[in-house]
């Protein structure tokens, strides 16, 4: 081991009294440090203590339904049955004269409104065989990307695969029940 020089002695003599004087000075300030000189610490107040019911132990616990669900089981869970009252029905209007245009017993108001579906941005492009006879539609989106299924199958996370033809596939809105049929395109 090499001797220190004077230099290196007085660094660490240095180094050693600022560690003094740091140490001093957060004992001084800390909580943790006891009276200094006789001088008594500001007692701080305590926290309060939570009250804690003991008389809950013995009491009944409500049925808890969490984690009694089968995992396995498909489906929604049964939803818990609540007082339910009847849909309030409502009387029909009486009939009006055949004559009077735009009554509620005229034939053109009478018609169910069905809703116009948005616009079908997918193209039939051919279909797939197997030789097990599995048919496979080939669908092609406004943004040139390919979907294919079979029949029964969702595509686009919309349209259910209701047949699949030689030059047509009829495809299912999944929200609406309505369906179209798409005819083979060429390019």
């Amino acid at each position: 081991m090499r001797k220190l020089s004077r230099r290196e002695k007085g660094l660490v003599g240095l180094l050693t009294l600022a560690a003094v004087a740091v140490a001093g000075w957060a004992l001084r300030h800390s909580d943790a440090a006891p009276a200094v000189l006789g001088r008594p610490r500001a007692e701080r107040p305590l926290a309060p203590v939570p009250r804690i019911d003991l008389a809950r132990i013995d009491a009944p616990r409500a049925e808890d339904t969490a984690g009694r669900r089968d995992l396995f089981a498909f489906g929604r869970a049964a939803e818990p049955e609540r007082d339910r009252t009847p849909p309030a029905v409502v009387a029909a209007p009486p009939p009006a004269s055949p004559g009077a245009p735009g009554m509620p017993g005229d034939a053109v108001a009478a018609m169910p409104v069905t809703p116009s579906l948005p616009p079908l941005n997918l193209k039939y492009i051919g279909s797939v065989e197997n030789k097990a006879g599995i048919k496979v539609a080939v669908l092609l989106t406004d943004r040139r990307e390919v979907l294919t299924g079979q029949a029964g199958q969702v595509v686009a996370n919309r349209y259910r695969i209701a047949r699949i033809g030689l030059e047509s596939v009829d495809l299912e809105d999944v929200g609406s029940g309505q369906s179209r049929r798409i005819p083979l395109k060429g390019n």
